[in-house]
């Protein structure tokens, strides 16, 4: 980015539209009045071309031109004979027009004026063959508009010197509050975090880059404090992570040590037995959580395989998939479009079949550990186009506040439960595996007119997925 001064840069751009403005005006000028100083002295030379004639006969020929000459003009009469009755010419004029044969001719009563270099000349032709020859210079017309240049050059530059230092100044004060600005960001990066410009006017140029300038601190300082939260929320995981995974090594630990010490003396099978299902119950327990932590890490980058599956099969399955979890829950598959009760397929999706398994397997333990007493109710049916899966308990319930964030990674709304093997990642990962296939899920109220009747009153999550 190029940082050229703003206020040369304007300055310096002024001052040459200024000066192409005066360089035209000088010109226009110029030339407009050259044309009616050098029109006047035509129609003067005229007006006296015209006097003559009208004077012809009324005097002698002497007393005529002497009448018609002028300061700065030469009058002569030339007569039929080659008598010349004239006046002295201009200083540096040519001389006039001779007698004898080489003289130019007569020329009419309405005669032209011509030019000659910088001379005016027109004839008129009098009684008795006479010839009058009037003529004027145009050096004082030339004169006058080399000394009029030279004033319009002097007044050019000197206003354009004036313009030059007025403008520096004026620009100085209206670029005032861009230092302004300037002062502001330093101190906000010094760590003056609440400072802003505030400006009186948000309608003018210079109020629009305040404004926007406050926005963007106030933007920065937002993701500022979400990445604080962020970062705090990362320390609070992995202190949870490292307790989690440190509970099942432990106790990994403590088992096989107990394997060790065991002599084999006196046999105590049930003992060893228990030591080596407390190993592998654990081991499986760091295992999930390890899983879990790699899932999170790659929701972005799934890949889900869509087909067109049956609904209530895949809950029925997610339901024995579960185990013990599924124990005591209730499937219901309402009947919708003439498919009677319970029929498999009666609502057909366009999903992944191991995603939907997993999402409903992670929203069953869910509700277990919510309601380890029941009830846990899902309803499979259809709403608006979507297939859709609905997981009720009859546990506390999720507040209003918290229905959203439950579905925040690192999340655990009940921080007694932390030991139980959850980590706060199943309703995240689940969330993520249901948008991937271009469903959603949702922790709803118990209350919403649109779910289906005579739920328990805990939580509600609702499972949508696109119809076939």
């Amino acid at each position: 980015m190029r940082t050229v001064s703003l206020r040369r840069r304007v300055v310096a751009v002024a001052t040459a539209v200024l000066a192409a403005l005066l360089l035209a005006v000088g010109v226009f000028v110029d030339a407009d009045l050259g044309s009616r100083l050098r029109g006047d002295a035509r129609a003067r030379l005229s007006s006296l071309a015209e006097l003559g004639v009208q004077l012809d006969g009324t005097v002698d020929d002497q007393t005529l031109v002497d009448r018609l000459a002028t300061a700065g003009a030469r009058a002569e009469l030339e007569s039929g004979d080659g008598t010349v009755v004239g006046t002295p010419g201009p200083a540096g004029g040519p001389p006039g027009p001779a007698g004898g044969p080489g003289r130019a001719p007569a020329a009419g009563p309405g005669a032209a004026v011509v030019q000659d270099g910088e001379l005016l000349r027109t004839r008129r032709t009098l009684a008795g063959d006479r010839v009058l020859v009037l003529t004027t210079s145009l050096r004082p017309v030339e004169d006058a508009l080399a000394q009029f240049r030279r004033s319009m050059l002097l007044g050019a530059l000197t206003g354009l010197l004036l313009a030059v230092v007025a403008s520096w100044v004026l620009l100085g004060r209206a670029l005032a509050p861009l230092d302004t600005m300037t002062a502001t960001a330093r101190s906000i990066a010094d760590g003056d975090r609440g400072r802003r410009l505030d400006p009186d006017r948000a309608d003018t140029e210079l109020g629009r880059t305040a404004a926007a300038f406050d926005r963007m601190i106030d933007s920065l300082e937002g993701a500022e404090e979400r990445a604080t939260r962020s970062r705090d929320r990362m320390q609070r995981f992995l202190s949870d992570v490292a307790h989690d995974l440190r509970t099942p090594l432990a106790a990994v630990t403590a088992a096989a040590e107990r394997l060790l010490l065991d002599t084999g003396e006196g046999p105590d099978r049930r003992r060893r037995e228990e030591a080596a299902v407390r190993i592998v119950r654990e081991a499986r327990r760091a295992a999930q959580l390890v899983t879990d932590l790699l899932s999170v890490s790659r929701l972005e980058e799934l890949q889900p395989r869509t087909v067109r599956t049956g609904l209530a099969p895949l809950v029925r399955a997610a339901v024995g998939e579960a185990g013990p979890l599924g124990r005591g829950v209730s499937v219901r598959t309402p009947s919708a479009d003439g498919a009677a009760d319970g029929a498999d397929g009666a609502v057909e999706v366009v999903a992944d079949p191991d995603h939907v398994r997993r999402v409903l397997v992670n929203l069953l333990s869910n509700a277990w550990r919510a309601a380890p007493a029941g009830p846990v109710v899902v309803t499979v049916d259809r709403s608006a186009g979507w297939g859709r899966v609905v997981v009720a308990d009859g546990g506390p319930g999720i507040a209003v506040a918290d229905r959203e964030r439950v579905f925040d990674r690192l999340v655990r709304l009940d921080p007694a439960r932390a030991g139980d093997g959850g980590a706060g990642l199943g309703l995240s990962i689940s969330r993520g595996l249901a948008r991937s296939g271009g469903g959603d899920l949702r922790c709803v109220d118990p209350a919403d007119p649109d779910l289906p009747p005579d739920l328990p009153g805990g939580a509600v999550l609702v499972l949508t997925l696109p119809r076939a």
